[in-house]
């Protein structure tokens, strides 16, 4: 089981937006980047408390706390 507090994933349609979104995360949510997958603890993730990873076109915001998972989705989704 994973302590992320939320996720959300785009497919291929949105990928050209993935960079403005990546910037936006920096900005309004804090520390983060990309990884290799939805961490399943936050425990060592170097401070990070979102992350995004991309497969088969498929792009996965991941967020540690709720709040920032819903300022995401009212400005991404």
């Amino acid at each position: 089981m994973s302590d992320t507090a939320g996720w959300i994933t785009f497919g291929k349609e949105r990928y050209w937006q993935h960079p403005d979104m990546e910037q936006w995360c920096h900005e309004h949510v804090g520390t983060g980047g990309w990884s290799y997958q939805t961490p399943k603890t936050w425990e060592g993730m170097n401070g990070k408390i979102w992350v995004m990873h991309s497969m088969f076109g498929n792009t996965t915001f991941d967020f540690k706390e709720a709040k920032h998972l819903t300022m995401f989705l009212l400005r991404w989704s």
